[in-house]
C-alpha cells in the first residue's frame, strides 16, 4: 500500500506567502513580516511510489505535428509559418523531479483535475474559439475509469476544474491510474497533457484531526502529508467562497509559485465542462 512519505533528505517546497504583493504593499512593515509568518505553509514532497515502467508524463502541451513537438507562438510570424503552438495547455501539477515526472497523490475516491488554457491571437483568429477536449482517467490495465468529450467557448485564458463524477468507479487505494487531456486547436493541431495518480490512506492520527479542524487547518494537514490533488482542490473551494479574501489569495499565489506556476496565479476560473459524447476531435 502506498503511504505519503517524506522524502529522506527532508525534500520541502517552501510555500512563502506574498501578502504585500497581493494587498499592493511595498516595504517590510513590522505588520507585514507578522503577516507574512501567519500565511506562512510547506507543502512535503511525498516519496515517489514504486512503480517501474510507469509513464513519465507531460506537464506542459505543445503542438503535436507528426514527430514534432511545438512550443506556444511568440510572434504572429511564427503563428503564420506554422512553427509553433497557437494555444497553451498546462495541467496545474508540480513536476517532481529533474526528469519532470508528472504524478500526485489523494486520498480522494473522486478527485478533481485543474488545467489551464489559453490561445495565440492573429489577426486571421475570431475572438472566440471553440475548442473540443477530451479527458480520460485510465487504471494499470488502461481501462477507462472516466472519459469525457466537451467544447469550450475560448474567449480569454483560463482555468477549468474536471471533476470524476461521483457515478463512477471510485479509485482504490495503492493503484496506479493515468490522465490525459487532448485538445484540438485546429486540423492540424493536437495539444495534450498527461501524468499519473494514487490514492493512498492517510495515516490514522492524521485523518482523526481532519473533522474537527478548521478549513486553514485541513489545507496544511494535506500540503504537510504531499496531497497536492487535496490541497489545490481544497484551496480552489475556499477561494471561490471568498474570492476577495487576501490571505487565499496569497496562498494561491505562493502555491502556483513554488511549483513554476506564478504566471497563471490571477488567471479565472472557467465555466466548463457539459459532456458532449458524440464530439469528434478527429
Amino acid at each position: 500500500m502506498l503511504t505519503a512519505q517524506p522524502f529522506s533528505r527532508s525534500m520541502l517546497l517552501t510555500l512563502a506567502v506574498c501578502t504585500m504583493a497581493s494587498a499592493g504593499l511595498s516595504g517590510h512593515t513590522p505588520h507585514a513580516m507578522a503577516m507574512h509568518q501567519h500565511h506562512h505553509l510547506t507543502f512535503t514532497m511525498p516519496t515517489p511510489p514504486s512503480d517501474p515502467g510507469a509513464p513519465t508524463g507531460r506537464r506542459e502541451g505543445g503542438s503535436s505535428r507528426g514527430d514534432k513537438i511545438y512550443t506556444l507562438c511568440k510572434t504572429e510570424a511564427e503563428a503564420a509559418n506554422k512553427q509553433c503552438a497557437t494555444s497553451r495547455l498546462t495541467a496545474l501539477v508540480p513536476e517532481i523531479d529533474a526528469e519532470k515526472q508528472i504524478w500526485g497523490l489523494t486520498t480522494a475516491d473522486h478527485p478533481e483535475f485543474l488545467f489551464y488554457l489559453s490561445k495565440f491571437r492573429t489577426p486571421e483568429q475570431p475572438q472566440t474559439t471553440r475548442l473540443n477536449i477530451e479527458f480520460v482517467l485510465q487504471d494499470e490495465n488502461d481501462q477507462y475509469v472516466h472519459k469525457t468529450r466537451f467544447a469550450l467557448p475560448l474567449t480569454e485564458g483560463g482555468i477549468i476544474r474536471i471533476p470524476i463524477p461521483a457515478n463512477r468507479d471510485p479509485l482504490q487505494v495503492g493503484k496506479r491510474y493515468t490522465w490525459t487531456l487532448l485538445t484540438k486547436f485546429g486540423p492540424n493541431e493536437t495539444n495534450y497533457v498527461h501524468g499519473r495518480i494514487y490514492r493512498v490512506q492517510m495515516d490514522t492520527q492524521r485523518q482523526q484531526q481532519l473533522p474537527t479542524a478548521s478549513p486553514l487547518k485541513r489545507l496544511e494537514i494535506y500540503l504537510e502529508e504531499g496531497l497536492w490533488f487535496d490541497a489545490i482542490s481544497m484551496l480552489v473551494d475556499l477561494k471561490q467562497d471568498a474570492p476577495q479574501d487576501l490571505t487565499l489569495i496569497s496562498k494561491w499565489n505562493s502555491l502556483l509559485d513554488n511549483i513554476n506556476l506564478k504566471e497563471l496565479a490571477t488567471e479565472p476560473m472557467l465555466s466548463c465542462c457539459t459532456p458532449e459524447p458524440h464530439l469528434s476531435l478527429k
